[in-house]
């Protein structure tokens, strides 16, 4: 049997989510963990390096990143996967939300050879920090520590990319009432001003000074609300801002009308596996319901061939939605949104996306 994959698919994924576990040290009201149905656990050594191996084996993606649910650090065996994941030349990404981070624990990531460090900060002032993410941690000592790992990735002779991620909540109105979530980044100035501070704090940590101070504020002038943005503060260091979601309507309250039509970049540029081994279409589909097979049974590439998923891309490309998780997560509340969400996925997802993943080519 050819090791290749079938017609419908990219030669090469942008990345591969794998997920480690779906267990959390936060509780944060804008993530659906609350939501989720399947059992919390970790996933098996053995089957995270027999995951690895296979991607490797059919040179299937650009970068496996250790993240859908969960926090990757919580896994007791996190750094002999990454070990493995190194030996077979696959790049990783690790998306932590970084509170776990202990002088140990700095010292052997730093010690990894990391292609991409998500910091998934989101709430990037004291007063949203403990309005929405669930814990009373010192927020002080939760910054110095991410600003530590930062430092000591840095200090590599070739460091990896280190994103720090902050949430917008411009168009959450509706959600913001539902999960009492507070308005912390509602408007540019505000998140301007945040991106700033953040940016004086990485250079104070790193010792570093801003080679052009005025064309960095220009840059961060630039950053408005109501999308995503990308900014380098300094080599291979980045703050990126986007906008809440509500998880493919995870949090909906009442009927929902499912889309029939609209696009999805799920196993068009990549695709998840979750720590019980399902393989699924999307790192949205946190609960599991778009599952194609198992690893624990069924060769990778056995499930990238199936029938259902030939016949899902397939809908894609005709801008049909086959799969019925699909149909809910671009479904709406109202008949006009209907018409109007599916169109704007395959507009911004089939054709601008495209564009900005050239733009911002580290950033997949």
């Amino acid at each position: 049997m050819s090791d290749t994959l079938p017609p419908y698919l990219p030669r090469k994924f942008k990345r591969i989510h794998l997920e480690l576990t779906n267990r959390c040290n936060f509780s944060c009201v804008f993530c659906p963990d609350g939501k989720m149905t399947r059992p919390r656990g970790l996933m098996d050594e053995g089957l995270a390096r027999s995951a690895l191996d296979q991607i490797a084996e059919l040179d299937l993606a650009e970068k496996v990143t250790f993240h859908v649910m969960g926090e990757p650090l919580l896994h007791p065996r996190l750094l002999e996967i990454l070990d493995h994941a190194a030996s077979r030349n696959v790049p990783v990404g690790l998306t932590t939300n970084g509170a776990l981070l202990r002088a140990d624990t700095i010292r052997e990531l730093a010690l990894r050879d990391l292609r991409q460090i998500d910091i998934s900060f989101q709430t990037p002032d004291r007063e949203s920090f403990l309005a929405t993410r669930g814990t009373r941690a010192d927020f002080d000592e939760y910054c110095n520590r991410v600003l530590d790992l930062l430092a000591a990735c840095s200090a590599r002779p070739s460091p990896p990319i280190f994103k720090i991620r902050i949430m917008t909540t411009r168009f959450a109105g509706k959600m913001l009432q539902q999960l009492g979530i507070p308005d912390f980044m509602g408007n540019s100035d505000h998140l301007r001003s945040t991106v700033l501070q953040w940016t004086e704090r990485v250079y104070e940590r790193l010792g570093r000074i801003a080679p052009d101070r005025e064309d960095l504020k220009r840059r961060i002038r630039k950053i408005d609300i109501r999308g995503w943005n990308v900014i380098e503060i300094s080599p291979d260091i980045y703050i990126e801002t986007y906008v809440l979601t509500d998880w493919g309507n995870a949090f909906a309250d009442g009927g929902i009308i499912e889309a029939r039509h609209g696009y999805c970049f799920g196993m068009r540029d990549h695709f998840a596996v979750l720590y019980s081994g399902d393989v699924v279409l999307c790192c949205v589909d946190f609960d599991g319901k778009t599952s194609l097979g198992n690893l624990r049974d069924t060769p990778l590439l056995e499930i990238l061939r199936s029938e259902r998923l030939e016949k899902i891309m397939n809908g894609f490309k005709r801008g049909k939605l086959e799969d019925p998780h699909c149909r809910r997560c671009l479904g709406t509340h109202s008949v006009l949104g209907s018409w109007i969400k599916p169109a704007a996925s395959i507009l911004g997802l089939k054709l601008l996306k495209p564009f900005f993943y050239r733009k911002y080519r580290l950033f997949d």
